[in-house]
């Protein structure tokens, strides 16, 4: 290609600055100093207008000067971007080819990319939530990333995810530990003991351990309160009225009838009962401890 070659002249603008901005200097004193009042009101909107007038003519002669000299300007911008359509036109297929080239070359970088984060997944042995951290960098894509600054790149984040990986374990641990003691100083005063599996799901919910242990106390102190034995009402027990022996009947006839007197009927009733684990439980402790029997024909869960 020929070189560009141009001859420009720097625009020169020559005007009587001196002499118009101290002439106007004299003009404006005129104005300085005007109060407007109600009298002078039509005369200062005159003054104002012509003014105005002034100062739109000024700034028209500047706008219609500047075009002017702009022109050769524009006219040379509208060449140079005739020529760079020229070459854009040419090179546009060429840069495309490139770029099939270069992404093709790009995603051979992720799969090895892939493959060292899987290499590294597996030495440092990371859990499923912590190995899908360990993503392919935007970075890892460019053409002039090296293999080996990738390699180190993923090694380091790999070392660690490890890290963050055994601390969380090291705190799951001293949780369970903390959990299965407190369960254990629960369940000193309850028959129906507390489970550790009970509570594990506030471990993945990332409930603090002030949180479970409360959950833990308050469980225990309601199955406590449910086992608490109720209170029955008093009877009244009266005293057993004497009767009179007659003595004209025979003494196996009044045996007879002081045994049916001191014997005393049985009932029962059939019920069905609905309420939660620990109540059923305080309502079977209840029966046995006052004497009933009862047995179970059926039980299972409302459904």
């Amino acid at each position: 290609m020929k070189e560009i070659q141009i001859n420009k002249e720097l625009p020169v603008i020559k005007m009587n600055f001196e002499e118009v901005k101290g002439s106007l200097q004299e003009t404006m004193k005129k104005f300085e100093g005007i109060i407007v009042t109600e009298e002078s009101l039509k005369d200062c909107k005159a003054t104002q207008k012509d003014l105005a007038g002034l100062r739109n003519k000024i700034d028209t002669y500047r706008k219609d000067v500047k075009r002017e000299m702009l022109t050769p300007i524009d006219i040379f911008e509208y060449q140079c971007k005739e020529l760079i359509y020229l070459i854009a036109d040419v090179e546009k297929p060429i840069k495309e080819g490139i770029k099939v080239f270069d992404d093709k070359r790009r995603e051979e970088k992720r799969q090895k990319a892939l493959e060292l984060i899987k290499e590294s997944i597996t030495k440092h042995n990371l859990s499923k939530e912590y190995a899908s951290k360990l993503t392919v960098k935007n970075e890892y894509l460019n053409l002039s990333k090296s293999l080996k600054s990738v390699r180190e790149d993923i090694e380091s984040r790999a070392l660690l995810l490890e890290r963050e990986q055994e601390d969380e374990k090291q705190r799951k641990e001293m949780l369970r530990v903390s959990i299965e003691n407190a369960i254990s100083v629960a369940n000193e005063g309850i028959n129906t003991k507390l489970k550790f599996e009970n509570f594990t799901k506030y471990i993945e919910f990332g409930w603090s351990l002030d949180r479970i242990l409360k959950e833990i106390n308050d469980k225990a102190t309601m199955i406590k309160e449910a086992e608490k034995p109720k209170e029955q009402p008093k009877v009244e027990v009266k005293e057993p009225v004497q009767t009179p022996l007659d003595i004209s009947k025979p003494l196996e006839n009044v045996k007879k009838e002081v045994e049916e007197e001191i014997r005393q009927d049985k009932f029962f009733v059939d019920v069905y009962v609905e309420h939660n684990f620990e109540m059923i439980q305080a309502l079977s402790k209840f029966l046995k401890d006052n004497g009933y029997n009862y047995e179970v024909h059926k039980k299972g869960k409302v459904k």
